[in-house]
């Protein structure tokens, strides 16, 4: 076999991997949902009371029905982006390729400065997750 068709077969192999596994929307919504438990979940070993704990996991519900209702991909068969929309507006916060989903290094520190914070009420925990989502979508 000449050195051009054995590219030329290695090409096409690397574009029907890509093809075969770009994720799905579902696969999008689900690193999301992954990145807001995270936060949720360091929020509830910091925390001591019982009802902020109750609270942070209504909260956390909630959160997951925003997920489920402004977190979409748009598949461009090879690849695809996550994007969420955030009071009208949407913005590309990730992408995904070969079974993998991606968030941009703004989400991860989003959160992460989030994870660091001690909340004194759930309340103030859901609005400064709602902030941040808000900011990255604006931007």
């Amino acid at each position: 076999m000449k050195k051009s068709n054995i590219i030329l077969l290695v090409f096409a192999i690397i574009i029907l991997a890509a093809v075969l596994t770009n994720p799905s929307s579902e696969e999008h919504k689900q690193v999301v949902k992954s990145v807001i438990n995270q936060v949720v979940q360091n929020s509830i070993s910091e925390n001591g009371s019982d009802m902020e704990k109750l609270g942070i996991l209504f909260g956390s519900s909630l959160a997951e029905k925003l997920i489920e209702n402004s977190v979409t991909r748009d598949n461009y068969i090879l690849f695809s982006i996550t994007k969420i929309t955030w009071q009208g507006k949407s913005k590309s916060i990730g992408y995904g390729l070969f079974g993998n989903v991606f968030l941009s290094e703004k989400v991860n520190k989003a959160f992460n400065n989030n994870e660091e914070n001690n909340y004194e009420n759930t309340l103030e925990t859901v609005d400064t997750i709602a902030v941040s989502v808000d900011s990255i979508a604006t931007e």
